[in-house]
């Protein structure tokens, strides 16, 4: 099962067994979500301004093998090198295990036209990364696999 394939089930049989956000901002008043999400939202944006596989590949956490190269490729063919603008970038946290983050990332690319996007973010071994990729089976071991 891919990984954000997994990741969408955890978070749904979590929610069922009634686990939910605590307030609008999703996360509980005892706590707050460790910083540095809307940089990896920012960084993501840049990565794909500037048709950086490299950079996508680093902003997703993923290691640099041909099958990461090919999504990243994949992902900068179809979104990349438009001149976003971050126009809003609200961030909705969860905490389930690790912290998780929703993003309705509303951009503006160099012609004025509105984008818009929902972004997931996972915060894992001390830093947010965004959910672009799908690992191949025992590729990678995290909370979400």
């Amino acid at each position: 099962m891919s990984r954000r394939r997994m990741l969408v089930a955890t978070v749904a049989l979590l929610l069922t067994a009634g686990c939910s956000s605590a307030d609008a901002g999703g996360t509980s008043e005892s706590s707050s979500p460790p910083p540095g999400a809307r940089d990896a939202v920012k960084r993501y944006v840049e990565a794909l301004n500037d048709r950086d596989v490299k950079a996508l590949l680093d902003v997703g956490s993923a290691p640099d093998k041909p099958w990461s190269r090919k999504q990243a490729d994949e992902i900068i063919r179809s979104k990349g090198g438009k001149g976003l603008t971050i126009m809003k970038a609200p961030i909705r946290y969860d905490l389930m295990g690790e912290y998780m983050g929703t993003v309705s990332l509303a951009t503006s690319d160099s012609a004025g036209r509105s984008l818009r996007e929902t972004v997931e973010l996972m915060h894992e071994k001390s830093h947010w990364h965004v959910v672009l990729f799908e690992w191949p089976s025992g590729d990678k071991e995290t909370s979400a696999t």
